[in-house]
């Protein structure tokens, strides 16, 4: 049985694993966000809007929602933050929980939770805390305290609460045929046999 220091120790080790393996799944991430987004006009719609004492700061409540281009967010509110230039520097969505979404350059659709979302188009930073989640198709699940997503590139950090733990799921992403991928075509039909290659013994 093992003591109290050797099962810290253990846990330790594992949480460490887990931060690096999430560190490198980061460099490993190719450009996925849809490029195009960064380019479109930021909208926010709700059930009620009030802009506070404070100049450049508004409050969005009851079906929040957000969008930028395929960037598309939903909350309960939302508080949101402009320049001198009226420009929307950051949002602050709020829910139980919030939901992010974004469409990537290869079809896929990003998905993203947590209870609080903090979008800085200025940065292409969303740092989401409380619970959250994020799911890229084809590359990998996260569970943390806090993620950060950048949505210019689709590159993933992540951080867990006190005494917690990151979690991440390495997807595999489908294998096609060589032959197939080399001359860009279907593969033929495989014999009566129904074994992988065709033909029978």
């Amino acid at each position: 049985m093992s003591t109290p220091r050797s099962s810290r120790s253990v846990r330790r080790r594992r949480i460490e694993a887990l931060a690096w393996g999430l560190a490198l799944s980061a460099l490993a991430l190719p450009a996925v966000a849809l490029q195009s987004d960064r380019q479109q006009p930021l909208n926010i719609n709700a059930q009620h809007f009030t802009a506070v004492k404070d100049p450049g700061v508004s409050r969005f409540m009851g079906n929040v929602t957000l969008s930028q281009g395929s960037l598309k967010g939903d909350a309960a509110q939302a508080t949101a933050y402009t320049n001198a230039d009226n420009k929307i520097t950051r949002v602050v969505l709020e829910g139980t929980p919030a939901h992010l979404s974004q469409r990537q350059d290869d079809g896929s659709t990003m998905q993203a939770q947590a209870q609080r979302i903090d979008y800085t188009p200025d940065t292409d930073t969303v740092i989401l805390t409380g619970g959250a989640q994020v799911v890229q198709p084809g590359h990998g699940s996260f569970q943390g305290e806090r993620l950060v997503y950048d949505t210019r590139t689709g590159a993933m950090q992540g951080e867990s609460a006190a005494g917690g733990e990151v979690h991440v799921t390495f997807q595999p992403r489908p294998k096609k045929p060589a032959a197939a991928a080399a001359a860009g075509k279907t593969p033929a039909p495989a014999a009566s046999s129904g074994r992988p290659g065709g033909g029978s013994r």
